[in-house]
């Protein structure tokens, strides 16, 4: 019998579960309206077969007051039960929200890099709410209609056995008719969720790139292919309806069939004498009242396909489990070893595709420098996203500071080893909040000071607020310089031993550039520093180059020495005059065609 109950109800037992005694309260008092609701037929039968015809104003008034005091008293409990509902509803959406974001933030890059932000805000909104005010309140509307069918159909067999018997056999009829439309709903469900999906993602890229889209020319196209999407979701919600329109139509013609046969066979025990008028009166209120719940049953259950498929997909986005974890025997970070980098047969593979990275053997001591450079699609970011785990080797091993990277805590890993790309994410708070981010204890003083090491000082005078001064989501209002600045900021406030800047310096100009890595080395005594670029002018500060090429490295070396052969260095800053000591003055285009001059 257990097996035959939806998974989806079974969830949503275990999520009712914490907020079960003000669903049971609810169910109370809701219980106790519906019975308040039979007595009201029983009064109306007395007030007309006796009270009536007896003209008793005493007996009439109180039998007003009876009906009135039932009305209001079922009035008074359904609402109450229906508040309670409604905070267990709330509570169990911010329950539910809370736990998705904590799930979404444990992901790996993987999950976060191949699934549209759409997609994955679309859950934490819609089906949430459909979940917690719907979901939480469907199985105590199970249990108040199952209550109120049996009570309703004891009273009516007390109050007329033959004809309670001729309408029983419509409700298997109307069982029927509801499994007959069990998987259309069910598929029409998924359809308008799966719609409504495609549609939130496209919103979400076309909210985010309207200008680009202006510069493109592309508003036309756009609005045509948003066209489709609404009009496919408005498809898929009509095709919905009309399946539970001819559900609601089927159910109806049931609920039709059994009014016309009560008062057909009571009109005629009516006249026959076997019946009163007050009995027909009170019979067909009840009959009304049981298939009320049933027809509103209908309703219910066209909803609860829609419940069921935000479970399944809620249940689908917290199945999914991080690539990327801790395991049970990782220790925090050594810090008592040098902080030593040793790779050695490392393969890496992204997933679906066919390149690889492959280092046979790659060694970077603590508190180097070194850059390093290649062309696009090389495998130099690829390689600083699995120093900082973002993801994990598929074969060999990755050691720092003498352990293995999967051996250490995540949260101790990036708290000693920054990743800085050329994407700063910057949030909703002021700039003292965004910063301290790196460190959240951080001091106005210190705060003060690092803006100092990367040359924000003078920008940060002209600020009306200075550190209190508000900053947008994505740093709207502020120069692609100024926020890679203000990351790189934010990164040295953690003091890592092990900095690396991917494209982190990339808008700056390369004087500015090379003054800011320059700093580093001052600010950052001992630490490491990987400096990923395209750029001659971020190589002035580092001590070595290392060179990729379609996932492997084919040079390592210093800069100096780097264009004394014909390699792939050379092929890459083609037309460059490199001298030693970098005194001259002389022009080269970078891969990135920027015009850099170079000293």
């Amino acid at each position: 019998m257990i097996s035959r109950i939806p998974p989806e109800i079974c969830w949503l037992a275990q999520q009712v579960r914490p907020f079960l005694r003000w669903h049971a309260t609810s169910f109370v008092c809701i219980s106790i309206a519906s019975s308040l609701g039979l007595l009201g037929p029983l009064i109306l039968r007395s007030l007309i077969d006796r009270v009536l015809p007896s003209r008793n104003t005493g007996l009439l008034i109180g039998a007003v007051g009876l009906i009135f005091l039932c009305q209001q008293g079922r009035a008074i409990l359904t609402s109450a039960g229906s508040y309670l509902t409604m905070r267990a509803a709330q509570r169990l959406a911010l329950d539910l929200r809370f736990r998705l974001l904590r799930h979404l933030d444990k992901l790996s890059a993987d999950y976060h890099e191949g699934t549209p932000v759409g997609a994955s805000m679309y859950p934490l909104t819609e089906p949430i709410d459909e979940i917690s005010y719907f979901g939480s309140d469907l199985l105590p509307s199970i249990l108040r209609t199952l209550t109120a069918m049996m009570l309703t159909l004891g009273t009516m067999l007390l109050l007329n056995a033959r004809m309670t018997l001729a309408v029983l056999p419509l409700i298997p009829i109307f069982l029927l008719t509801r499994n007959h439309f069990r998987a259309r709903l069910e598929d029409g469900s998924n359809a308008v969720q799966s719609k409504h999906i495609a549609w939130s993602s496209f919103l979400e890229e076309h909210l985010t790139s309207i200008v680009a889209l202006q510069l493109l020319r592309q508003e036309r196209q756009r609005e045509r292919t948003a066209f489709h999407l609404l009009a496919a979701m408005v498809r898929s919600y009509k095709e919905l309806l009309m399946i539970g329109a001819r559900f609601t139509l089927s159910t109806s013609l049931t609920i039709g069939v059994a009014v016309a046969a009560v008062l057909g066979l009571g009109g005629w025990s009516v006249f026959k004498g076997s019946l009163t008028l007050g009995g027909l009166v009170a019979f067909y209120t009840y009959l009304t009242q049981l298939f009320e719940p049933l027809s509103g049953a209908a309703e219910t259950y066209v909803r609860a396909q829609k419940t069921f498929t935000s479970v399944r997909q809620l249940r689908a986005v917290m199945a999914v489990q991080p690539a990327i974890k801790t395991c049970p025997t990782a220790a925090r970070f050594p810090e008592d070893q040098p902080w030593k980098i040793e790779i050695a047969d490392m393969v890496f593979r992204y997933p679906g595709t066919r390149g690889r990275l492959s280092i046979a053997r790659l060694n970077i001591q603590a508190g180097e420098q070194i850059a390093m450079v290649g062309e696009n699609g090389g495998g130099k970011s690829t390689l600083a996203k699995l120093l900082v785990r973002l993801y994990d080797a598929n074969a060999g091993s990755i050691l720092m500071a003498g352990r293995d990277l999967r051996q250490i805590e995540i949260e101790s890993l990036r708290e000693h080893v920054c990743y800085a790309s050329s994407y700063t994410p910057l949030f909703d708070t002021t700039l003292a909040g965004n910063l301290r981010m790196g460190k959240a204890t951080a001091s106005d003083g210190e705060l003060r000071a690092v803006l100092d090491d990367v040359g924000l000082t003078a920008w940060i005078r002209t600020l009306p607020s200075g550190l209190d001064q508000p900053v947008r989501s994505g740093g709207f209002g502020l120069s692609n310089g100024q926020r890679q600045r203000l990351g790189i900021a934010r990164a040295i406030l953690q003091h890592p031993r092990i900095l690396i800047l991917d494209e982190a310096t990339s808008s700056l100009d390369s004087r500015s550039e090379q003054n800011l890595l320059s700093r580093l080395q001052d600010v950052l005594p001992g630490s490491t520093l990987i400096v990923i670029s395209h750029r001659l002018s971020a190589l002035h500060c580092v001590g070595r180059v290392i060179v990729f090429e379609s996932g492997r490295i084919v040079e390592d070396t210093s800069p100096d020495l780097l264009l004394t052969n014909s390699n792939a260095y050379s092929r890459l800053f083609h037309g460059t005059v490199w001298t030693a000591g970098h005194r001259d003055v002389n022009f080269q285009v970078s891969t990135d065609s920027h015009i850099e001059e170079v000293r």
